[in-house]
């Protein structure tokens, strides 16, 4: 794929805080994830992640040990920033725009 993926590093205070390289993020809805579970696991295990949606809004996040136990020690993040770190900035903007054409809308006046 050419370019190698790498983190990037920034200074908080003493410490010097490491942004992880890029990961591929795949959707998979339950149904092929039921249907195709190695191969969905396949995917984690080459280094990317799978969001499990279920009629089209995201309901699980599967990602390598490693990676699950780096974010548990992260610091405290937004919930945009966490889900942008989680899905990727394209998938976060889909299942975004999925959230708000499903949300309930307000019709007429009082």
């Amino acid at each position: 794929m050419g370019a190698e993926r790498v983190g990037r590093f920034k200074r908080f205070g003493d410490m010097l805080v490491m942004a992880p390289p890029r990961k591929a993020v795949a959707e998979a809805s339950v149904r092929e994830f039921s249907r195709s579970t190695s191969a969905v696991l396949a995917r984690v295990r080459a280094g990317g992640r799978v969001v499990v949606t279920r009629h089209g809004a995201p309901v699980a996040v599967l990602m390598e040990i490693e990676e699950a136990v780096g974010l548990c020690a992260s610091v405290l993040l937004s919930r945009q920033e966490a889900e942008r770190r989680l899905f990727g900035d394209e998938l976060d903007a889909v299942f975004r725009h999925r959230v708000l054409s499903r949300a309930p809308r307000i019709l007429g006046g009082e």
